[in-house]
C-alpha cells in the first residue's frame, strides 16, 4: 500500500485538485463487499468497473519516490519478459530455525524397517504410537477414527500453517481451538498442535489489543467480617 500512496503523491501536480483518505480495513466496507462478491462469483452490479491485474501496477521496489525509467520499445521480448518476472518476484521470508527434532524419525524407523529405540518404555511408546500412523507414496499419514488420512508434516511447518491461518492474508485471529480445527480440516497434523495455537494467540499483539476485556479481579474477594479486626 505504500507503493500505491507513493505513485498517487508523485501524480498529484498533474491535477488541479486531489484528495488522498486512508481508510481503516474494519470501515473499508466498500471494499469488503467486493472482495465477499468476488469470492463468491455473483454477478457484478453495472456500476462497478472490472478489472484483472496480472501483475502490479506500481512498483513496489521503488523506495526513491522518483519516477521509475522508461523502458525502451526496442528491447528483445525476452528482456521485457524477463522484466516482468522480475517485478513479480517477490522475496520470500527465510525460514525459522526449528531446534526441535523430527517427531516422525522414530515413528518413520517403526514402519519402515522395524527399528525401535533401546530404551524400553520409549520403545512401548512408540510402537503403540505407530498403530495409527502409515505410509502412501513416501509419505506418513496418521489415521483418524472416521478412516480420514491426514498428512503428518514437521513442528516448524506446522507453526508457519498456523500462523496463515491464524493473521495473514484471510486470517481472522481465531481462538486455539478454532486454529486447530482448521488445521486438521486442511488435512494436516502434528503432535503439538494444540501448544503451538495456544502460544501463538497468546503473542499475537492484535488478539491482546482487541481481546475482549475481562473486568474481574484475578482471584476472588474475600469478604472480612466486622468482628475480625477485633478477633486479631
Amino acid at each position: 500500500m505504500g507503493a500505491y500512496c507513493n505513485a498517487v503523491r508523485r501524480l498529484e501536480d498533474k491535477f488541479n485538485s486531489l484528495e488522498l483518505n486512508h481508510v481503516l480495513r474494519k470501515y473499508n466496507e466498500a471494499a469488503d463487499t467486493l472482495a465477499k462478491m468476488a469470492f463468491e462469483r455473483v454477478t457484478v452490479p453495472p456500476d462497478v468497473f472490472v478489472s484483472d491485474l496480472y501483475k502490479p501496477s506500481v512498483d513496489y521496489k521503488d523506495d526513491g519516490g522518483s519516477d521509475p525509467p522508461p523502458v525502451n520499445p526496442g528491447l528483445d521480448p525476452e528482456s521485457t519478459a524477463a522484466l516482468e518476472l522480475e517485478a513479480m518476484d517477490i522475496e520470500s521470508e527465510p525460514p525459522a530455525p526449528d531446534n526441535l527434532p523430527d517427531w516422525r524419525y522414530p515413528l518413520l524407523q517403526r514402519l519402515v524397517d522395524d527399528t525401535l529405540p533401546i530404551d524400553q518404555a520409549e520403545a512401548r511408546r512408540v510402537a503403540h504410537r505407530a498403530k495409527t500412523f502409515l505410509l502412501l507414496d513416501g509419505e506418513m499419514y496418521k489415521r483418524c477414527p472416521s478412516g480420514i488420512l491426514m498428512r503428518c508434516i514437521t513442528h516448524q511447518e506446522g507453526v508457519k500453517l498456523l500462523d496463515d491461518i491464524h493473521s495473514r492474508a484471510c486470517g481472522h485471529h481465531a481462538v486455539p481451538r478454532t486454529l486447530v480445527g482448521n488445521a486438521f480440516q486442511q488435512g494436516f497434523y502434528w503432535p503439538t498442535t494444540v501448544a503451538d495455537a495456544t502460544q501463538i494467540v497468546r503473542t499475537c499483539e492484535g488478539c491482546q489489543f482487541y481481546a475482549r476485556q475481562i473486568h474481574l479481579p484475578t482471584q476472588a474477594l474475600q469478604t472480612i467480617p466486622i468482628t475480625w479486626p477485633f478477633a486479631v
